[in-house]
């Protein structure tokens, strides 16, 4: 206890060290005028840094530029290096497939009794490795070699005693090995055919006749490797070294593949900047790299002056801006703060005195303009607010009520007429039943008391609809509802999914002598419900189809006075405004066959609970 009381002591004299000085510092500060304080960030902050600064970043440059210069040679022949291999291994890749072939294997080891069929084994099996050859970029021709004295000299293939006396063939055999890199400048007569050479030559004795001689020569694309290692070069001069001469390089003299090989004596040792042993596939090569130049020196020296300018400029310019600036803005711009603050307390007061007419006082200005307009604007807003809610609503109420009004009269109208029409040709009896009926729907429409339903209410009102219709056309009148009860507590707008009932009933069997059926449904595709409206009338045309549909969809409170659907154009609006603007009609009928409406309606919020 009695330590860890004096380790606290120490601490807090420490803590109390440290705050002495920095409150000895801060009152030494805040006695002193703005340009003083300034002068000492200057100093401090500015003149002090950039003099330390760029002393670092000069040495710091020409350490990196050395750096830079020896990390850029190095993976330029590390690069180039890459490339050799890669190109080598392309062709190992080839040999390592047609060494382990069945089908060539066969091929070079089989005895042909006829020239026939030996041409007839050649095409099916060389056409399928010579396409494969062919296909890797980096190689340009490739040959097989057998003592099969049965097999004819002549186009991927050739017997062994016909290139005995060639020199890739005698180094092969000095070399003792299954697989050979050999480069060789190839000087025939024909001096089109006088070019550079890199071969890849394998043994073929995986399997079959151990006794014969079997071999496969892969020729490299030299022209596109000679290419890809000059891009690998960048800027400088390669040489790339097989033995005593130079394979690939990407000086000017060298850019022809007719010349023969130089010898690597013609580089000058003293201009390798970096060198590369090449160990692939038993063949040994060398990389030279010489020619990097780098110009950080000779930059630095053209722009000696340029960096002393800049250098007076980063001291000078922010002194003397630093002295300006201190009093035209840090006065202002504490002045602007402070009413500011007085706006978060919804203080709207003006500055009342002139702070000049550069972009600070025309602020300031802005700023009493401002501060008049939110004022007056925040008033008007509240008002505009409360009165466009109180139109918004009124308006909502009066096209609803308008709606409402024009669907119950037209409904009813059209009962009460099929009660008298069947009343005049049956007897007073059954006229009973029929008022019971209509007392049962008027009863129903006065106890909702809204204009928003749920599906199962609305399919009770249309079943008793449709009973009434089947009163008035008797046994020749059909119909059936197919709702399923998981969509019963969806919600819509009452008398619409009737208005459509009664349009098919009243419109689509106007026929003298036909009547037909009427199949109601509904179903849930992704995040809509759609119901189904379905007669077997007399059909509309496709034009007028399109034009009922268009009317649907697009028409509102307007087109009602000018509109010869008024029960469904104001059913569709109701659905429209009540169910969202994704609500869609569409019709498919055909003449004297039937019509189908079919509502889309969006099932997202509009489900109420069932208690």
């Amino acid at each position: 206890m009695v330590r860890n009381r004096k380790a606290s002591d120490a601490d807090a004299r420490e803590k109390r060290w440290y705050q002495k000085i920095f409150n000895s510092l801060l009152l030494i500060i805040n006695n002193k005028s703005i340009q003083k304080k300034i002068t000492y960030v200057y100093l401090l902050c500015v003149l002090l840094p950039t003099i330390v600064t760029n002393v670092i970043i000069l040495g710091s440059s020409i350490r990196i530029s050395a750096r830079e210069r020896e990390a850029n040679i190095n993976n330029i022949a590390d690069s180039v290096s890459r490339e050799i291999v890669k190109s080598l291994e392309s062709a190992v890749y080839v040999t390592v497939d047609l060494y382990t072939s069945i089908s060539m294997n066969d091929f070079l080891d089989r005895q042909y009794e006829t020239d026939g069929d030996y041409f007839d084994k050649y095409s099916a099996v060389f056409n399928n490795f010579v396409f494969y050859a062919s296909s890797k970029h980096l190689i340009s021709d490739i040959t097989f070699y057998s003592d099969n004295s049965t097999m004819i000299n002549g186009g991927k293939y050739y017997r062994i005693d016909s290139v005995q006396e060639e020199g890739w063939y005698k180094a092969f055999h000095q070399a003792g090995t299954d697989l050979f890199v050999y480069s060789y400048y190839q000087n025939n007569k024909n001096i089109n055919n006088k070019k550079r050479m890199v071969s890849v030559i394998r043994k073929l004795d995986y399997i079959g006749l151990k006794g014969k001689e079997k071999l496969v020569k892969l020729d490299l694309n030299y022209p596109q490797i000679n290419e890809s290692v000059g891009s690998s070069a960048y800027d400088t001069t390669v040489y790339v070294c097989h033995g005593d001469r130079i394979i690939f390089t990407n000086t000017k003299e060298e850019v022809g593949i007719n010349k023969d090989f130089l010898k690597t004596s013609e580089i000058n040792k003293k201009d390798i900047q970096a060198c590369r042993d090449v160990v692939a596939y038993g063949s040994d090569w060398k990389v030279y790299v010489t020619g990097y130049r780098s110009n950080f020196m000779a930059s630095f020296k053209h722009n000696l002056l340029l960096m002393s300018v800049l250098f007076l400029a980063d001291a000078i310019i922010p002194a003397i801006m630093l002295a300006l600036f201190s009093n035209s803005i840090t006065r202002r711009i504490l002045l602007l703060g402070q009413y500011f603050e007085k706006i978060k307390g919804e203080k709207f007061e003006l500055i009342e005195s002139e702070e000049g007419k550069d972009e600070i006082g025309e602020l300031l200005e802005n700023y009493n303009h401002m501060s008049l307009r939110m004022k007056a604007l925040i008033e008007q807003e509240l008002k505009s607010k409360l009165e466009q809610q109180e139109l918004i609503l009124a308006r909502q109420q009066a096209e609803l009520l308008a709606l409402t009004s024009q669907i119950n009269p037209h409904f009813l109208f059209n009962i009460l007429e099929s009660i008298r029409m069947r009343s005049v040709l049956k007897g007073e009896e059954e006229t009973g039943c029929v008022i019971e009926s209509l007392a049962k729907l008027m009863r129903k429409s006065a106890d909702w008391g809204t204009d928003y339903i749920t599906l199962e209410q609305e399919i009770g009102f249309m079943k008793d609809y449709l009973e009434l219709q089947k009163y008035r056309y008797g046994d020749d009148f059909h119909y059936k509802i197919r709702i399923d009860e998981t969509f019963y507590s969806f919600k819509i707008p009452s008398l619409v999914l009737v208005t459509f009932v009664e349009n098919a009933c009243v419109h689509g069997f106007n026929r003298a002598g036909h009547y037909g059926s009427v199949f109601v449904s509904a179903y849930q595709k992704e995040d809509y419900l759609y119901l189904e409206v379905e007669d077997t009338g007399i059909g509309m045309e496709m034009e007028q189809v399109e034009k009922l549909e268009r009317e649907l969809n697009e028409g509102d409170i307007s087109s009602l006075q000018k509109s010869g659907s008024l029960g469904m154009l104001n059913a569709s609006i109701r659905l429209r405004k009540f169910n969202g603007e994704e609500t869609r009609i569409f019709i498919e009928s055909k003449t004297g066959e039937g019509t189908c409406i079919v509502i889309r309606l969006p099932m997202k919020g509009y489900l109420v609970e069932m208690g």
